[in-house]
């Protein structure tokens, strides 16, 4: 799965895109949605949430919508649990 993922992003990524050209591994996916977390493996900003739209090259290198952290620790208090607390907002206790 996280090979058929990483293939997708690079089908979708046009040119200057900041994720283009760079090497990429699937970790995470969200099971509601399309977004996926990559690690970059071999440079600093070390992860990025993207929207995979499974629509082909994009033109615009503001898609696929991506948003990069410097680091894991950064992914999970900005990312990850602002969307765990969206994601459980509707739950009655």
């Amino acid at each position: 799965m996280a090979t058929a993922l990483a293939a997708e992003l690079e089908r979708e990524l046009g040119p200057g895109h900041p994720l283009k050209n760079k090497k990429v591994r699937a970790v995470a996916r969200r099971f509601d949605c399309d977004d996926v977390l990559f690690v970059l493996t071999e440079e600093m900003p070390s992860c990025a949430v993207v929207h995979l739209a499974y629509a082909g090259r994009e033109k615009s290198p503001k898609w696929p919508d991506t948003r990069i952290f410097a680091s894991l620790d950064d992914w999970k208090r900005e990312g990850m649990m602002p969307d765990h607390n969206d994601y459980h907002a509707d739950e009655v206790p």
